[in-house]
This record gives C-alpha cells, structure tokens and sequence, in this order.
C-alpha cells in the first residue's frame, strides 16, 4: 500500500516530534498544512527538515483566521520562496459578516496572485461553503490545486476537475451519503488521500497512519480495484502534483 498524506495539522498535536517520527518510520509521504505564517516560519526553524525525507511542511494562512491575522498577508509573501508547499489557504463562508468574507477574498486573492508568480507551487485550498468564489478566483493560476475535504455542488467539482485540479478524500467524508456522493464523482486520477488531522474521528488525540486503510477499503469495493492497481494510481497521481 502507497501510503500518504496530503493534508495535516502535525503542529496540532501536543507532541510535535513523535508525529513526524511515526511518519517517517511508515514511509508515508505527508504535506504537514499550517494555518498562519508565523507558525509556519516557527516549525521551519524548530525542525531539520532536510533529515525528513518523507514529510514537508506548508506555508498556510487559513481563512478563518485572516480577519485577525490578514497583517500577516505580508510575512507570508515573504516566507513564499521558501517552500513549494502552500496551505491551508482559500475561503470559508460558514460566516455571514459581509467584511470578514471580503477579508477572505482580498486575502485568497493576493495568495494566488503571488503563487503564480512561482509557476510551481502546490496549494491545498479550503473552500467551504465557498467554492463557487474559489473556482473565480483562481481561474488563471498556474500551479497545482488540491481541493481538500470539497463539500460543494457536484456542478463546481466538475469545473474544477475540467481544470485539472485534484481532490484530497478522507475517510469522514466516507460516513455520509452527501459525502460518498462527492467521492464516487471524482475520478480516480484526481484523487489523493488526506487525514485533516487530527479533525477527523480517531484522529483527535493521536496521529495513526493506518486512517487510509479504510479509504483503500472503500475504492477497492466501489471502484472494484485491486490494492495494488489502486496503489499504483495512488502513488501516480501523488507523483503528477510534484512534477
């Protein structure tokens, strides 16, 4: 089984350091998000990552927290050339402040604005309730896109999918009939496996790599697809984003 890990909040947990140790040991190649860029920047200095050769950590401002931090719009520009890395960025409209969401935007929109200078950055995007607003705002980038835990209308998901972007599943979503109903629409070559540790059941406390087993458990009968067929897709697609 290729094991990986696209989106994670490493820095969440109480102890920092045994995370990243379990990943290493499993050999799961996991994109560790961060949700401001001073926290970013802390975790780069704490860390020797040039020894972990399995795990690499993301510059994110998440847009729950751009109406108190969007100053830091400014400190994220700065740390861009250091990592291919971005997320948690994008939008999320479980608020109704008409201000706070037009934060989210000028924030949202500076982010792409700046990666596609880059033409090679990797972002993992938030975008509940939202992805309409997403999609518009990055019409024109030129990097890779991986929307992460995508709960919108299958109409968006499929312009998304016309752009070529990629979707990030975990197993949470695969306890709801709306949530299967968003996997089984994504093609198997957009696809990549997330954790969103630890946001997800049986993630809370511990970081256990073994989540994945029950999203290979579920394309294997849904998709009726070997392990190691759909190990080899997996590790292809995971692959063409680092291209």
């Amino acid at each position: 089984m290729f094991k990986f890990d696209t989106h994670m909040h490493f820095d969440l947990y109480k102890d920092k350091r045994k995370v990243l140790e379990q990943i290493e040991h499993n050999k799961s190649f996991t994109i560790t998000v961060t949700n401001l860029p001073d926290i970013f920047n802390n975790y780069q200095n704490q860390f020797d990552w040039t020894k972990l050769k399995y795990t690499r950590l993301a510059l994110g401002l998440h847009p729950e927290l751009t109406n108190q931090y969007y100053r830091q719009i400014d400190k994220f520009i700065e740390l861009l050339p250091k990592t291919r890395y971005i997320g948690e960025v994008g939008l999320d409209y479980t608020t109704n402040n008409l201000i706070f969401k037009k934060t989210q935007k000028d924030i949202f929109q500076q982010i792409i604005l700046e990666c596609s200078k880059f033409k090679n950055k990797i972002l993992t995007i938030h975008s509940r309730r939202a992805e309409k607003d997403v999609l518009q705002l990055m019409r024109g980038f030129s990097g890779t896109a991986i929307l992460h835990w995508y709960s919108g209308s299958i109409k968006n998901l499929l312009e998304a999918i016309e752009r070529g972007y990629y979707f990030s599943v975990n197993q949470q979503m695969l306890l709801s009939k709306s949530g299967r109903e968003i996997v089984d629409s994504i093609p198997i070559d957009r696809m990549l496996i997330e954790s969103d540790a630890p946001f997800t059941k049986g993630q809370e406390l511990q970081y256990d790599v073994n989540f994945m087993n029950d999203i290979y458990h579920y394309f294997k009968k849904m998709r009726k697809i070997d392990e190691t067929e759909l190990s080899l897709i997996f590790r292809n697609n995971f692959k063409d984003i680092l291209l």
